[in-house]
């Protein structure tokens, strides 16, 4: 990770500058059958839009296995937009790496993006997921997206936003996942973070983990794959804070809301006190926010959850059909989905990323109100929970 920080503090010396680098556009491309991975970029990509791409079957034979694979893998994704995208069949849908500081996905589909049942996994990392952001200060927004996979996000960072999304498959590696590995001595990785929506370094920190914000979306737990289980077991990796299985945002227990951890630091402190102050508390979890999510088939909320539902009555049903060449979601949820007073998502609601002190904002620093949904279509004031302003939008084509 040093070779990393040297690269891009190079390219800042070089002139890599939003004037200079960036600003493309991937639109309606048919991504398929790469070995590696589909789209990929370190620096270089940042205030590019990806939009209305399908993404398939990437990376499937895993000859190239580790930590450069997915349908998209992007260093440093900073503002870019990831929209109206299927992912389906890739070894991992969407990998932002570092510096995923002001970077939007929204409106995208996942499906499938696990191993083929079967399949001799090769390491950890092969595991699979829809999308993982790893060791990114965010903001990172991920809104009105339907995450289907076994594994909705692989989640090693802090600073990060899901709004509107419908998740049916779990967190892991929350909290973890941020070091180098190092067995006798501890080795954190200490990652950039940038002046807003510019490419200049403000500074370097490590992932102190949380910072999180869910607010109305919708989970929904898949069955378990008994072959990811038995190789989590045989790893030692099934735990919490590893490769969970579970969906919702139990994996967040024991994290502090913004009041506790904020109280910890309002005390004056004395010179003479200073050496009694718990250090520790520098070094804590980050805050969770959440609001308006609910939770089916035994997906489970976190500790600290607000205002949410927990139906444990109804068995949710959802599976992809394809007619015609056309996407649709079959699913009996909106039969149930209970009526909740949500509130309107928007910029001022989500704050400021802890550590670049970033607002969950547009490109061009405009707040964004999430009154679009998955289709684009407009949400009313008659607001529910998840990716679809209204239910009879699922009989329409998804994709």
């Amino acid at each position: 990770t040093q070779t990393e920080r040297d690269a891009i503090c190079q390219a800042q010396r070089e002139g890599w500058s939003k004037e200079n680098i960036g600003s493309h556009i991937i639109r309606n491309c048919n991504i398929h059958h790469c070995g590696q991975t589909g789209i990929v970029g370190h620096l270089g990509g940042v205030f590019s839009i990806i939009e209305d791409n399908h993404i398939h079957h990437i990376n499937n034979k895993q000859d190239l296995a580790g930590a450069e694979i997915g349908g998209i893998k992007m260093h440093a994704a900073i503002d870019v937009i990831i929209r109206r995208n299927h992912f389906e069949y890739c070894t991992r849908g969407l990998w932002l790496d570092w510096q995923a500081q002001g970077t939007r996905v929204s409106q995208n589909l996942f499906n499938n993006n696990e191993p083929p049942e079967g399949t001799d996994i090769i390491n950890g990392l092969a595991l699979a997921e829809d999308i993982f952001v790893e060791v990114s200060h965010g903001p990172t927004l991920i809104d009105n997206n339907i995450l289907l996979s076994i594994c909705a996000g692989r989640i090693s960072t802090q600073g990060i936003a899901f709004v509107h999304n419908l998740i049916a498959g779990s967190f892991t590696w929350v909290g973890d996942g941020t070091d180098n590995g190092g067995r006798k001595f501890a080795t954190p990785r200490y990652t950039p973070y940038h002046v807003p929506h510019r490419t200049e370094i403000a500074g370097f920190m490590t992932i102190l983990h949380g910072d999180a914000r869910f607010y109305n979306n919708i989970f929904v737990q898949r069955e378990f794959r008994n072959d990811l289980l038995n190789y989590t077991k045989s790893k030692n990796l099934d735990k919490m804070n590893k490769y969970n299985f579970i969906c919702g945002t139990k994996p967040y227990d024991g994290y502090p809301t913004a009041e506790k951890y904020f109280k910890q630091f309002s005390e004056d402190i004395t010179v003479d006190d200073w050496e009694k102050v718990d250090r520790d508390i520098y070094y804590d979890h980050l805050p969770v926010y959440t609001g308006g999510n609910i939770y089916f088939n035994g997906a489970q909320p976190c500790n600290l959850e607000e205002k949410y539902i927990i139906d444990d009555e109804h068995k949710i049903k959802l599976y992809l059909e394809n007619i015609d060449g056309k996407i649709y979601l079959k699913t009996n949820l909106y039969e149930y989905l209970p009526k909740m007073e949500i509130q309107f998502i928007n910029t001022a609601i989500l704050g400021e990323a802890f550590e670049p002190e970033q607002k969950f904002e547009s490109p061009d620093g405009r707040p964004i109100i999430f009154d679009r949904d998955y289709m684009g279509q407009k949400r009313t004031f008659n607001l529910i929970s998840g990716p679809f302003a209204d239910k009879k939008e699922i009989e329409e084509p998804i994709a």
